[in-house]
């Protein structure tokens, strides 16, 4: 547990915003003259040396970040511009690979400085992951110039939806108030943002993993559509048919950007495979997007039971936004249609999945030296992967019972009721004309660290439909409630591969609204 020591780091003499500041900010400033990217390194690593302690956000942290910074300035005093991200401090999760660098994705059974106590009783030391390549998102990243800043902590293999109860590296707290649930796996990519720790993130969704903790900490968080970024080189979570990864930030711009970078195919994962091209997701925002269009709106039964009051009446105040933004809403969208008798007569992913299949997967790209699959693992290790887990969603997952091979005729049997149900609900929106759906992200008020992981799952408004169907959604910060839990709403894609417009429509909202605040952390003040 916390096994992150850092030495202190003295701040650099350049004022640098890292705590509100967004991607633009920091290219101004470096285009101005007014710090290096050295800077920007030193003043991350001083605030993660000071505030790491009480936050636990990172399982690693990047120790050759001055080397990399002073390489970005080399590049720029020679006249190279890699774009946007060129000198940006972006955290990714630790379920990611890095060439060279240890994968952990939470669980102290992937560490060798730590130990897992097995069912037997015995106690084994665990093993460390050291993949060979970058998954392809990182390998993105660093072409475009970026910083990696480090790897954040996560629940066990990302399997809990609530919090970041790591058995290697303990909780991680919402920088807003430590009561507050951090939000679902990707919990320390945000507290990474929302604390100053990078401009930005990644995270990974399997069922609100990047929603729920964008969320809980007033950020921007996008859940791509399936296919639209790679996932090679992740670590599996519930499915490799609708896990998907993508970008938390402080602003939509940001995100956008992050999109620009992250989007689009490669042959290194075929799931990309689809798409010829991508959109320009930055060049695609307009602060009026929401003039004219047609935005569905939550309707009690559908997707979720009846809102909270405090939800509701705060829910009706961010409609009456929309109105006011030119938008036309549109009150029943599938209540007059049989979309959720269809959906409840589905097989679930949580009844048949190829989660087992997909950490073999994983295992075997690793190369090197490293177990190429669960048997090959428990060979060298003594122990079953999972062995001492805290995640309280992997023995469900994890059943034989339910885990089937990807490519076997149970899982294509779910994939293409899947299919089929979207089709249905992209009928449904475009018959209608409905450009988006806007709803609250949960049903409830945020709950407690210490709440219910299953039961703050099933408060999500949309959450395992959208990723089971691949759609695209974005979580966008909506103010707080009377006691300060932060509150956000979903915007939803009426289509797969609609990403660009629900950014466009969150800008829009984000614009009129502005409603994020930065947390107040120990030893801070207020930003003005």
């Amino acid at each position: 547990m916390r096994h992150l020591r850092l030495p202190a780091f003295p701040l650099p003499a350049a004022e640098i915003d890292l705590i509100s500041g967004t991607i633009a900010d920091l290219q101004v400033g470096y285009q101005e003259g007014r710090f290096s990217a050295c800077d920007v390194a030193a003043a991350c690593l001083a605030r993660i040396a000071r505030l790491e302690p009480y936050l636990n956000a990172f399982i690693s942290v990047n120790m050759a970040l001055m080397d990399d910074a002073a390489q970005i300035d080399a590049e720029r005093q020679a006249g190279v511009r890699k774009g946007p991200l060129h000198g940006v401090p972006i955290v990714i999760k630790d379920n990611m690979n890095v060439a060279g660098i240890r994968t952990t994705a939470g669980y102290a059974g992937f560490a060798s400085d730590d130990r897992v106590l097995d069912p037997s009783g015995a106690v084994f030391n665990g093993i460390d992951l050291i993949p060979e390549r970058d998954a392809s998102v990182v390998a993105r990243l660093k072409q475009a110039g970026a910083l990696i800043v480090g790897k954040s902590n996560l629940p066990d293999f990302g399997l809990d939806g609530l919090r970041a109860d790591s058995s290697y590296n303990g909780d991680t707290l919402n920088p807003y108030d430590a009561r507050f649930a951090p939000g679902a796996s990707s919990t320390g990519s945000a507290a990474a943002v929302a604390a100053g720790f990078g401009i930005a993130s990644l995270g990974t969704d399997t069922a609100g993993s990047i929603l729920f903790p964008a969320s809980a900490q007033s950020l921007v968080g996008l859940k791509p559509s399936f296919g639209m970024v790679p996932i090679d080189g992740v670590f599996p979570g519930l499915s490799s048919h609708h896990d998907v990864a993508g970008p938390i930030a402080r602003t939509v711009a940001d995100v956008a950007i992050l999109m620009d970078v992250l989007a689009g195919p490669t042959p290194a994962d075929p799931r990309t495979a689809r798409r010829a091209g991508t959109p320009d997701f930055a060049a695609a925002l307009n602060a009026d997007a929401l003039r004219g269009a047609r935005i569905g709106l939550f309707e009690p039964g559908q997707w979720a039971p009846d809102l909270h009051p405090a939800i509701a009446e705060h829910y009706r105040l961010m409609t009456d936004v929309l109105s006011g933004l030119g938008a036309e809403l549109i009150p029943v969208v599938f209540a007059d249609t049989d979309w959720r008798a269809r959906w409840e007569s589905r097989t679930s992913f949580v009844a048949t999945n190829s989660y087992l299949a997909g950490v073999d997967a994983y295992l075997s790209a690793l190369g090197g030296s490293n177990p190429s699959s669960r048997s090959a693992f428990r060979e060298r290790a003594g122990f079953e992967i999972g062995a001492g887990t805290t995640a309280p969603l992997h023995g469900l997952l994890s059943s034989a019972a339910i885990n089937v091979g990807a490519d076997d005729a149970g899982m294509i049997a779910v994939i293409e009721q899947a299919r089929a149900l979207r089709a249905q609900y992209e009928t449904i929106l475009r018959d209608k004309g409905i450009d988006a759906l806007f709803f609250p992200r949960s049903v409830n008020p945020l709950p407690d660290i210490g709440g219910d992981t299953l039961a703050y799952l099933g408060d999500q408004v949309v959450g395992t439909e959208i990723n089971e169907m691949g759609l695209p959604v974005v979580t966008v910060p909506a103010g707080f409630l009377e006691d300060g839990r932060p509150i956000a709403v979903d915007i939803v894609g009426p289509a797969i591969d609609t990403d660009a417009a629900i950014l466009a429509f969150a800008y829009a909202f984000e614009q009129a609204t502005r409603l994020r605040r930065a947390p107040v952390l120990p030893g801070e003040r207020p930003t003005p």
